[in-house]
């Protein structure tokens, strides 16, 4: 089993609610990091961080740092197709920490109440013909 770091289990121990809060400091800290910006200074969390200055490099480092953190990876495209904090907080929090803390995940919520059995049926068979050797 994969070994947890201590923010994982201090966000572990935290009420789900209270999670998202701290991995959105998180994420500031690190953008602020980026942008040479004092604690005290106001970073939007809707507008897009390109506009605030940060290059794709820096988007990189950012993203490094939060995977050496969490201990998981993130996922490239969710820091550039919606560059926002917002949208990287709320992934962090419904895709990235249900795995980590040991929750399902929000997509596969909506996958399990989606997806009849039916449907799941005619799709395992159209991969299996699909990827027949």
């Amino acid at each position: 089993m994969k070994k947890t770091t201590p923010l994982v289990e201090q966000l572990r121990s935290l009420p789900r609610p209270e999670r998202r809060s701290q991995v959105e400091e998180l994420a500031l800290t690190e953008f602020r990091t980026a942008l040479l910006m004092s604690e005290g200074e106001d970073l939007p969390l809707d507008q897009n961080y390109f506009d605030l200055g940060l290059t794709s490099l820096r988007v990189t480092e950012i993203k490094q740092r939060l995977e050496a953190q969490l201990g998981c990876a993130i996922d490239t495209a969710v820091l550039f197709a919606a560059p926002t904090l917002d949208r990287l907080v709320d992934y962090l929090q419904n895709e990235i920490l249900p795995k980590l803390t040991g929750e399902s995940t929000a997509s596969e919520g909506r996958a399990a109440s989606t997806v009849s059995p039916g449907r799941k049926a005619l799709v395992t068979d159209l991969l299996n013909d699909l990827y027949k050797e």
